[in-house]
């Protein structure tokens, strides 16, 4: 599946985490992860109404990059809020992120935060990803993922430094179809479905650990996918103003003006970083994953 030229989706550039203590959280992933402050500040009104939470006004938030300095991570401090167990609702469940040698990485991480779900292994896809699902310090699952050759007919990234960039948010449906359509209707996006077993997914529901889900893969721009799984015992999360764990997932768009969404909030300039003044639109999907929709 090569890389669409035509998408007007991707890449993947941000992911949003809600966190009690952003302090403490951001000394765990610079340590750990090897990530570094790009930007320190406070949800202001224009922000906080763009999310439709206006309790953040005020609240401190912390954007973070990798050693490419590149911004691809912000944390979001929301006191009092309480996490999602990993991996049991819908909406986004995973960041998939590149890294160079995931057997070293994770072998730093025995004494920290982050919580191994499962041990380091080749995919059952092909043995050129090597991966380990691991818990964050605020309910946030990561797959850290290593790419060491080509995996046709997938067009995948090589990581650039230690821990590099989100290159696949998954997304927990409980209907794939559903949500495959609402992602092909981005122009130029297209995907593949199939089933596959989940092992860390059959792990954390006491299921079989060959069983398998129904799963689909979208491919975006810039080496960028997006995965669908269909997880039938999943729970809708709980009402709230920002989701817990992985609150949003942001992608750019060539041009906001095209596209036909149900906006929760419509495209307007903000000018905290990663936006830097460009347009935004905030959509659901079917699962009731939030996306950011940024202008190039």
């Amino acid at each position: 599946m090569s890389e669409p030229e035509s998408s007007v989706l991707g890449p993947s550039c941000l992911s949003t985490i809600c966190c009690p203590d952003v302090a403490a959280v951001v000394e765990d992933y610079c340590h750990y992860l090897h990530l570094k402050v790009a930007a320190t500040s406070i949800v202001d009104e224009l922000l906080a109404e763009f999310w439709q939470c206006p309790e953040l006004v005020g609240a401190n938030m912390t954007v973070l990059a990798n050693a490419c300095g590149e911004p691809w991570l912000r944390l979001v401090e929301v006191k009092g809020i309480e996490r999602l167990a990993p991996l049991k609702y819908h909406g986004w469940m995973a960041l998939e992120v590149l890294v160079e040698n995931v057997d070293s990485l994770i072998d730093g991480l025995t004494a920290s935060p982050f919580k191994i779900l499962r041990p380091v292994a080749n995919l059952e896809l092909s043995d050129n990803i090597r991966a380990c699902q691991v818990e964050g310090p605020c309910g946030e699952v990561y797959y850290f993922t290593q790419i060491k050759g080509d995996v046709p007919p997938f067009d995948l990234p090589r990581a650039r430094c230690v821990v590099d960039r989100l290159f696949i948010p998954v997304l927990c449906a409980p209907d794939r179809q559903a949500s495959q359509r609402f992602y092909e209707s981005f122009p130029g996006t297209s995907g593949l479905a199939f089933d596959t077993k989940i092992t860390v997914i059959n792990q954390a529901y006491g299921l079989p650990l060959n069983q398998q889900h129904p799963v689909a893969t979208l491919m975006l721009r810039d080496q960028c996918l997006i995965e669908i799984d269909e997880i039938d015992a999943a729970l809708t999360p709980p009402a709230a103003s920002m989701r817990a764990n992985i609150a949003s997932i942001g992608f750019e768009v060539d041009d906001l003006d095209v596209l036909t969404l149900d906006w929760l909030s419509p495209p307007r300039k903000l000018a905290a970083l990663p936006y830097s003044g460009r347009r935004v639109g905030l959509a659901r999907g079917p699962a009731g994953e939030w996306l950011e929709l940024i202008e190039r």
